[in-house]
């Protein structure tokens, strides 16, 4: 189902990214779509996708350049593609962070976790920079199951073709992962929503997407919840979103999603938040060197948004967090009872001139005063749990943990949760007071 090249950031800006476009929730394990010179399945791929065109309501496309590669070929291609869509450093930024956020265990490497779940996931995808498609091409017969990932591609190159006059699908960085995810997920359940359509129409493949669905992926079960969820996420839950759309007006409203497009995973979740343009809040953050002195700078600063905080709080183990019978999300209902007043964040990691401390700060503000108390107690279990000791405080509402390795703090205030975590207690405190004095947040404007 997956393509490359979307603006598509599961969790970070590049890492995560290349793993979200390179992958296919579904897999496509060794059958064939024939080789480029077979008139017959030529033909059969241009029914496909003229059929998905008129099903999806969309032009069809003039011309498709289909690109078909064996499973061997297409996964030596991998290390290059990775290399040509990332930024070393970037990753190196991310890893930190998350791995200082503790969705990710500290030294992952990311760029072969990418290249392990591709060469276990990856059976095609099309990319709008050459408009080229290329998929699994193995020689061993007719179509069969790749019909329905092809007709996935083909919704891709009609949203290139018809709904991306501003090429947004080229873009594969974006400052705020949350708000490229929701962006993800209206691309990918928007292609969810029209394959299924063509599966309806042919239903003699549905056994076989079940056993797709059902297929055993090693990798991805072992790989951080954080990883396989958002990996998923754009699928399940913007097929969801789009579902609702549709059921609102259409393919239209769909259409007109892409003029407006989603800005929060919050949005995707509660699709009547999107409806109702319910949008984040801009939450400022304070600059390290004015705080700490000028050997300090900020390593990476991002967003995480009500999807990825609940899996924060929910500490679960690999392979947890999707429902394996029908591959959609699956968190603890507390975790996301927790996460979803969310209304806005930022984090940021900073180091000082050695690179020897890290200091993280990660700003939150919520729907109201009592969505900000429970995320704030959530966080603090969170914390217990993780580090194996105990947040406590003259009141609750100011707390710390401090442990031979870390020091931490969280602090209610109103509708804001500070959360600061350093080497040692006196800098925690400083970059909490810095926290304090931060411009407020700017509150999202409501709806028209």
């Amino acid at each position: 189902m997956n393509d490359f090249r979307n603006p598509r950031v599961s969790l970070t800006r590049a890492t995560l990214l290349t793993i979200a476009i390179l992958m296919m929730m579904a897999g496509g394990r060794g059958s064939a779509i024939g080789q480029n010179e077979d008139p017959a399945i030529e033909a059969e791929l241009a029914r496909i996708a003229q059929e998905t065109a008129v099903l999806r309501e969309l032009p069809p496309l003039s011309q498709i350049d289909d690109v078909l590669l064996s499973r061997a070929e297409l996964q030596a291609m991998m290390p290059q593609l990775i290399a040509q869509e990332i930024d070393l450093a970037e990753v190196a930024a991310d890893a930190r962070s998350l791995a200082a956020l503790g969705l990710i265990p500290a030294g992952l490497d990311l760029v072969d976790l990418s290249v392990r779940l591709m060469g276990e996931q990856a059976a095609g995808f099309y990319d709008p920079i050459t408009d080229e498609m290329l998929v699994v091409s193995d020689g061993e017969g007719d179509l069969g199951i790749e019909q329905y990932f092809y007709a996935h591609e083909i919704v891709h190159a009609l949203q290139d073709a018809h709904l991306d006059p501003d090429d947004l699908m080229e873009e594969t960085s974006n400052p705020n992962s949350d708000s490229a995810l929701a962006r993800l997920a209206l691309y990918e359940g928007d292609a969810v929503a029209a394959s299924n359509d063509y599966l309806a129409q042919h239903p003699e493949l549905a056994m076989a997407i079940l056993r797709e669905v059902g297929a055993d992926f090693p990798e991805l079960d072992q790989a951080p919840p954080i990883v396989g969820i958002t990996l998923i996420f754009p699928y399940a839950s913007g097929f969801t979103f789009v579902d609702r759309l549709r059921a609102e007006g259409g393919w239209d409203a769909v259409d007109a999603a892409y003029a407006d497009m989603p800005l929060s995973t919050e949005q995707i979740l509660h699709p009547l938040k999107y409806l109702e343009r319910d949008s984040p809040s801009v939450v400022p953050l304070p600059d390290p060197a004015v705080i700490l002195g000028e050997g300090w700078r900020t390593v990476d600063d991002d967003t995480l948004g009500e999807l990825q905080i609940a899996i924060l709080l929910a500490k679960l183990a690999p392979g947890a967090g999707i429902n394996a019978l029908t591959a959609e999300i699956d968190l603890p209902e507390a975790a996301r009872n927790a996460a979803a007043g969310w209304d806005g964040d930022r984090f940021a990691l900073w180091e000082d001139a050695d690179g020897g401390r890290e200091t993280l700060l990660w700003r939150s503000v919520w729907d109201t005063p009592q969505d900000a108390r429970a995320f704030s107690r959530a966080l603090a279990q969170a914390g217990n749990a993780r580090w194996g000791s105990v947040f406590n405080g003259e009141s609750p509402d100011d707390v710390a943990l401090v442990t031979p390795e870390i020091a931490a703090r969280i602090v209610l205030a109103g509708q804001e949760v500070l959360y600061v975590q350093a080497p040692e207690l006196p800098l925690a405190d400083t970059a909490m007071a810095a926290l304090r004095n931060a411009p407020k947040p700017d509150p999202a404007p409501g709806p028209d």
